[in-house]
């Protein structure tokens, strides 16, 4: 089962507190003017963005820390096979900030704008993150109305888990999922996208870790608990 989404911009829900972690600001606010150059890059955005976002659910088993979704082997690491012990079925996603977004972070390459273009990659990846929230929530409503619970989402690059391994997620999707291509390196384009796995289980105690207490990335500019 296969569900195709394209979100309105302004259902995503984006969080400016992520945007300013994206920028380094850590919990702190940005200065006036930066603040202004974001409201204005939100608001441009909100005019030719066009994000999509798809999810299909897969049937799943563990064998060590090795995961087999629809029988392709993905080995994950033992850090997100620890928190997939008790899925029986994995929902396979895509988000994107879309084509168009893209096309505008490069027209600011181009130009040579270095501080608009900073701030825009910062806004693009939450966009994208925000994207990921709306198929997390969609993907919560098919395993509640089957009387399941998901787990937090796991990407290919994060916690052991290589990124060389897209290609094997992508083909549990259809050709091009959202548009999204993967490169030679196994990096998507549109750059801003997230692929990823979400686990549903029938167990009602599933393990849903804080999500910075599975990242050993120490120095992470974006962690949130510390000493973990």
């Amino acid at each position: 089962m296969t569900k195709v989404f394209s979100p309105d911009f302004d259902s995503l829900e984006l969080q400016l507190t992520e945007i300013y972690r994206n920028l380094g600001y850590g919990d702190a606010t940005p200065d006036e003017f930066t603040l202004l150059t974001i409201n204005e890059i939100m608001a441009y955005a909100r005019t030719i963005c066009r994000p999509k976002t798809m999810y299909r659910v897969c049937t799943s088993y563990l064998e060590g820390n090795h995961l087999f979704i629809d029988d392709i082997e993905m080995k994950t690491g033992k850090i997100i096979a620890n928190y997939l012990t008790s899925t029986t079925k994995i929902a396979v996603f895509v988000a994107t900030a879309g084509i168009e977004y893209d096309n505008y972070l490069h027209e600011l390459k181009i130009q040579g704008d270095i501080y608009m273009e900073f701030l825009a990659d910062a806004i693009g990846s939450e966009i994208a993150e925000a994207t990921v929230r709306f198929v997390s929530k969609e993907i919560e409503k098919f395993a509640t109305s089957n009387s399941m619970f998901i787990t937090l989402n796991y990407s290919p690059g994060y916690c052991g888990w290589h990124v060389r391994e897209q290609p094997k997620l992508f083909s549990l999707l259809p050709e091009n999922p959202c548009g999204i291509t993967l490169n030679d390196s196994c990096l998507m384009h549109p750059v801003k996208s997230v692929s990823g796995i979400i686990g549903l289980s029938e167990v009602p105690d599933v393990k849903v870790p804080y999500s910075c207490e599975i990242c050993g990335l120490e120095t992470c500019y974006k962690r949130k608990v510390e000493n973990l």
